[in-house]
C-alpha cells in the first residue's frame, strides 16, 4: 500500500501543534521557484532554513546567479527562513553521471542526482546539530 505523504503531513502538523512545538526544519532546494510555496506553507509550522546544492549546474556562474535568487526569494517573502549555501562541487555530479549521459530526464541520473542532494542536506542537518 502507498503512504499519503500529505496525511501524514497533516499529521505531524496536528500532532505538533497540540503539544505546543515549532520545530526547525532543513529543506533542500534546487532552485527558488521549486521551493516558494514549500516555504509558504510549511513556515507557519516550522523555523526553517534552505539548504541550495545543486552541483549538476554548470558553468559556476549560473549557479551563483540560482544561488543568490533563491536567497532574494527568501529575503522577498519575508517569512523569517533562514539560507544556507552548499559547496559548489560539478566534479562530484560529473563522476556519479560518468556513463549515464545519454540517460532520459527522470532516468538512472537523476536518481542519482538526487541521492547526492539529499546525502548533503543530510550532512548539513548532522553538522549543524553537532554544533548545539
Amino acid at each position: 500500500m502507498k503512504q499519503n505523504y500529505q496525511l501524514v503531513l497533516e499529521k505531524t502538523i496536528k500532532d505538533l501543534q497540540k503539544a505546543g512545538k515549532r520545530p526547525s526544519l532543513l529543506l533542500h532546494s534546487c532552485c527558488g521557484p521549486c521551493s516558494s510555496y514549500v516555504m509558504e506553507y510549511l513556515a507557519q509550522y516550522f523555523d526553517i532554513t534552505i539548504f541550495y546544492y545543486n552541483p549538476n549546474i554548470a558553468p559556476e556562474s549560473e549557479f551563483r546567479f540560482r544561488a543568490e535568487e533563491q536567497e532574494r526569494l527568501i529575503g522577498e517573502m519575508g517569512l523569517g527562513v533562514k539560507y544556507q549555501l552548499g559547496k559548489y562541487d560539478p566534479e562530484r555530479f560529473f563522476t556519479l553521471a560518468k556513463g549515464l549521459e545519454d540517460q532520459p530526464e527522470g532516468g538512472e541520473r537523476c536518481f542519482k542526482c538526487y541521492r547526492l542532494r539529499l546525502e548533503e542536506a543530510a550532512k548539513a542537518v548532522e553538522k549543524a546539530m553537532l554544533e548545539l
